[in-house]
Order: structure tokens, then C-alpha cells, then sequence
């Protein structure tokens, strides 16, 4: 190679400024574009019956001869071809030039297929929700306008949008409607608990509704208010909202036992901050990622009350895992409890909450057996079903509710394939 071919990809790899992309070309009029990643690395694209090639060659100081030389001697090896000289090109084209692909990214791809093959054979929530139901149980949730209300439908376990007269909980029966005497209030915490957000996938089948073209997804998570950062506008079904944005500690679990706290911002209309307390959010995400939070409960109030305890919540959360080893929700409790209750506000039920955890038979009133170390649950559906309509503490083994809490899980199973709720907020 010419000594002056040589100087200028000396000059490049030594005194480019990164990031740049030189055009250069073969005494043969082959386009080369080499590109100065960074202070320590050059990378050389070719392009080659229409596929584009790269060579990428890191080096030091001490190392900057040997790497150029390699350069050349492998874009001489790609041409079938000796590298007289380089120099720099005024027209070079790479329009319709693709990247190569490689067994990385085949990887990827194949992956990206079979993952859309297997959501084509998702069985429909919507024709979930088409159950024929003798009656049902709403708990409205959030006022969207109008008399339509985003609401939990108790029999099936989801979320979806109903018109009703009340923003209180109702029951629809034989075309009529009458109030919901709700008789306790801990299985529907219990089913509340299950919507969990996938921190990849950032929904949630159960509880994601399209509204005018408008994704909303609704999850609750236990959360730690930080800091009020200021006023916020955001859009929700096409009304502006003036907000206020909160920092926030929440927690994210996953399907291996790894715990973490993490901080996010949310929206809510709340001016003050209330640090250290136990609370679990009820949230909506919309399209553009804003969280908002439309209520939330008391855990700690709640746990002291013997109304719905952080135990109970920490399992019904992770039911939606499907998860029976014992070890692995025995391990997140204590990962809970030693990161965050015993600093909370709620420190004093340190004691109460692993006493509960060495008597799970007692303490979580929707599991049916404990051995060894695999634990059985009830579904939460039949939990709540058997509680507040059949008005009994068994857990009913033939009534209707079998049926939705059975399609419920086959649903649930077949987005679990797909690695949906690897990872939750807690």
C-alpha cells in the first residue's frame, strides 16, 4: 500500500474526532466508509452485492500500526483483492446497501417470529369477556365520563369499561341493576392485588382496554412517595389533566427472586408527599407512558386492622407468576420487610408479618395446602366467589366460578410462554 494511503487511516484512527464517518474508495473504485466509533476503535463498512460488511478493529496507542495493517488486510481479504490505495471519495452511495445479518441478530429475528406465530394462537380475552354471566359483580374504579365507568368485573378478574348509574359497586342481574353489599373486603383486595405491571411488555393483558383508539393499562403496585416535583399537563382520552408529578420508590420482583427497588415519577393531584408509609397504588399507564395514580390503600392501616395483610398482598401479587415453591415467596417477604417495612412508618409489624410467614397455613387465607415447600393456591376468583356470593369460607369445588377462573389461567398460561410477568412491579 501506498505510504500516503496508510498515513491517512493513521490520521483518522489517531486525530479523527469520534463519531465521525469518512468516505473512501479502492484504487479499483470500491466505496469504503470508515467510521471513528470512539478514541480506541475504527470500524471499515463494505459494501458487496448489495449486503454491507463490517470490520471492526480496537487498538491503543501502542497498538494503532498492527490494527490499521489488519484493517487493510482484511477489506483486501472481503474484495478477493490487494489494497494499492485508499483514498477519500467525493460520491459514495450506500442507499441500497442492507446490513449483514448476523447469527445474533438471525437469532433475534427468528425469535421476534415465533413470538408473533404464538400470539396469533393467544386465546381471545375478548371472547373471555363474553362469557354469559347470571350475574356481575362491578367495582368501578375510575370515572372516564359520561356514565362510563373503568370498572373491575368481580366473576371473571379483569378490567373493562361499563356504563353505569352509581360510581358505587353494583350488581347486574336479570337486566337489573342493584347494589353490591360487599360482606369483606379481602378477596377483593386479593384479586385488586393480582394486576401486576410487566415491566418489559409495560401492560397487562387482564387490564388493558382500548378506549377510542387509546391504550390504557391498570395495575397496582406498593410504592414510597419521595418528592413533589412540580405541575405536570398530560392528555387521557383526549382531555387535558393538570397533574402533579411525584418521584416514587417502587419494587420490581422476578420470576428468579430478584427484588430491587426502583424510582419512577407519577402523576396524581396530590400537593404534599407521605413518605415511609405502606401504600399500595391503584395506577393507569396510558400510550405515552405517563402513570397515573387514581387511588390507592393503606397497607399498613389495613395489616394493623387484620382487614388485608402485607403477606396476603405479597402473595396475591405474585400469584399471576404461577410460582408454587414456598422458598420463593418466603424470600421476597423478608426482602420486603428488611429493605423497606422496617424503615417505614409501619416498622412495628416486623414481628407480626414473620410470624405470619412461619404459619402461611393460617395467614393466607386463599392458599389450600402447603407441603414441603410447595404451596397450592385457590385461584382468587373461586376465593372471591366462594366468600361473597356463596357466603361460605370453603373454597367451592362445583359452581360456576370454576369455569372463569380455569379460562382465566389458560389465558394466563399461554402469555406466561411468551415471558409475560418475568418481571413485575410489585
Amino acid at each position: 500500500m501506498k505510504e500516503e494511503s496508510y498515513q491517512l487511516l493513521e490520521y483518522i484512527a489517531e486525530r479523527g474526532v469520534e463519531g465521525t464517518t469518512t468516505a473512501l474508495e479502492t484504487d479499483k473504485g470500491v466505496p469504503i466508509l470508515l467510521v471513528k466509533e470512539n478514541s480506541h476503535t475504527l470500524t471499515a463498512i463494505i459494501c458487496i452485492n448489495g449486503i454491507a460488511k463490517r470490520i471492526t478493529k480496537k487498538y491503543t496507542r501502542t497498538t494503532v500500526h498492527k490494527a490499521i495493517y489488519d484493517l487493510i488486510n482484511e477489506i483486501g481479504d472481503i474484495l478477493s483483492q490487494n489494497i494499492e490505495e485508499l483514498k477519500i471519495s467525493q460520491k459514495i452511495s450506500f442507499e441500497n446497501c442492507i446490513e449483514e445479518k448476523t447469527e445474533v441478530d438471525k437469532k433475534k429475528e427468528n425469535k421476534r417470529k415465533i413470538i408473533k406465530k404464538e400470539k396469533s394462537k393467544l386465546p381471545s380475552i375478548e371472547e373471555y369477556k363474553k362469557i354469559e354471566l347470571p350475574q356481575k359483580h362491578i367495582l368501578p374504579l375510575l370515572h372516564l365520563g359520561d356514565k362510563k365507568y373503568l370498572s373491575l368485573l368481580m366473576e371473571l378478574g379483569i378490567i373493562d369499561v361499563f356504563e353505569l348509574a352509581l360510581s358505587s359497586p353494583l350488581v347486574m342481574r336479570d337486566n337489573q341493576t342493584i347494589p353490591y353489599k360487599i360482606k369483606d373486603m379481602r378477596p377483593i383486595y386479593t384479586i385488586l392485588s393480582m394486576f401486576k405491571l410487566d415491566t418489559h411488555y409495560l401492560s397487562n393483558p387482564f387490564s388493558t382496554i382500548n378506549i377510542n383508539g387509546e391504550n390504557i393499562s391498570f395495575f397496582t403496585a406498593l410504592y414510597n412517595d419521595l418528592e413533589v416535583l412540580s405541575q405536570f399537563t398530560t392528555e387521557l382520552l383526549q382531555k387535558n389533566l393538570k397533574l402533579i408529578k411525584h418521584k416514587v420508590r417502587l419494587f420490581t420482583v422476578n420470576m428468579k427472586g430478584g427484588f430491587r427497588p426502583v424510582e419512577i415519577e407519577i402523576l396524581n393531584s396530590k400537593n404534599t408527599i407521605d413518605k415511609n408509609n405502606v401504600r399500595v397504588g391503584l395506577f393507569i399507564k396510558n400510550d405515552k407512558g405517563d402513570i397515573i395514580q387514581i387511588g390507592d390503600l393503606n397497607l399498613g392501616e389495613l395489616h394493623e386492622k387484620n382487614l388485608f395483610t402485607i403477606n396476603e398482598y405479597i402473595y396475591s401479587s405474585l400469584y399471576i407468576m404461577k410460582i408454587d415453591d414456598y422458598t420463593f415467596f418466603d424470600n421476597i417477604v423478608m426482602k420486603l420487610l428488611n429493605s423497606y417495612i422496617a424503615k417505614s412508618n409501619y416498622s412495628k409489624l416486623t414481628k407480626d408479618i414473620i410470624e405470619r410467614e412461619t404459619n402461611i397455613n393460617y395467614s393466607i387465607p386463599f392458599m389450600i395446602s402447603n407441603t414441603g415447600n410447595k404451596v397450592i393456591f385457590a385461584h382468587p376468583i373461586l376465593f372471591w366467589y366462594s366468600r361473597e356470593v356463596l357466603n361460605t369460607e370453603e373454597i367451592c369445588e362445583d359452581c360456576p366460578a370454576i369455569e372463569y377462573a380455569n379460562k382465566f389461567d389458560q389465558i394466563l398460561n399461554a402469555y406466561l410462554k411468551l415471558g409475560y410477568f418475568r418481571n413485575v412491579f410489585l
